[in-house]
């Protein structure tokens, strides 16, 4: 079957059988709209019929104040930490509207959890001071312990919101001084722009690609994660780590494959295993 929503074979190596690790899976991919391609077009690369069925999207945060307060305040802090890329993201946009130059973020040194978040970074030509070697935002605590004492150093954690309480906690119990400050939230997104989510009730899909906890929360919400694999069997489950491993967990199920390392990269080649173990 042709991939949909997604062009071409990624590459442009269509035809070329022995990349075709995928062929004939079809994989659902939940990620919003705007970052969706980043995986579904590798997965189509290789083969798989990609139904892109976003259920969150990017929106600004409930209150901007305190971000625009923090933006004011970055010389006051010693460590800028940022848990993803939509953080990043979130955060220079308000940034450059505040102010004209890099110079202006200050001395405090940058913190970054995985790859994709220090390589956001590095675009913008910022070198990430620390990245823990497991891509889960808790283990930025851990690594930072690691580096230097971070007692009555002031933290700003720039993230979603209502992100876990966890690693502010856990800085905190440090001795840190931390400003939890929200640079977006994601919402539900709920419509069916290309048709994909009604092929998946009709036909169901061979996996499902989850790449945050609240990818699994808003997919549950719309279409009943647990009714879905009742209904379709033959159906699994991905996701990008151990947080979005204990969002499904939060449902009662497990995934059948935890991408590692903990990034798309990583999901995309577990899927190739595990895709080649099974057949089309």
């Amino acid at each position: 079957m042709k991939p949909t929503g997604t062009g071409d074979l990624a590459d442009g190596r269509a035809g070329d059988t022995r990349r075709l690790t995928l062929l004939g899976q079809r994989i659902v991919v939940t990620r919003g709209q705007d970052q969706a391609r980043q995986l579904s077009q590798p997965l189509a690369g290789r083969g798989a019929e990609v139904l892109e069925v976003p259920v969150i999207k990017i929106v600004p945060p409930s209150q901007k104040e305190p971000l625009v307060e923090a933006i004011a305040g970055l010389n006051g802090y010693d460590w800028l930490i940022f848990t993803s890329v939509n953080g990043v993201a979130s955060f220079f946009e308000y940034f450059f509207k505040a102010f004209e130059d890099l110079r202006d973020l200050g001395g405090a040194r940058l913190a970054a959890v995985g790859p994709s978040t220090a390589a956001q970074l590095g675009q913008l030509h910022l070198k990430v001071d620390l990245m823990p070697k497991e891509y889960v935002a808790a283990q930025i605590a851990n690594a930072l312990a690691s580096f230097m004492s971070i007692e009555n150093l002031r933290v700003l954690l720039l993230r979603a919101e209502a992100a876990t309480p966890e690693l502010p906690r856990l800085l905190e119990d440090m001795g840190a001084i931390v400003d939890d400050v929200a640079c977006y939230k994601t919402v539900p997104e709920t419509e069916d722009r290309n048709g994909a989510a009604a092929r998946m009730l009709a036909g169901g899909a061979d996996w499902v690609t989850f790449t945050s906890g609240s990818t699994v929360q808003n997919f549950h919400a719309r279409f009943d994660l647990p009714k879905l694999a009742r209904q379709f069997p033959g159906l699994r489950l991905a996701t990008l780590g151990p947080e979005t491993t204990k969002a499904l967990a939060a449902v009662g199920l497990k995934p059948a494959v935890e991408a590692n390392p903990h990034t798309i990269e990583g999901l995309v080649r577990a899927l190739e295993r595990a895709g080649g173990m099974r057949g089309a």
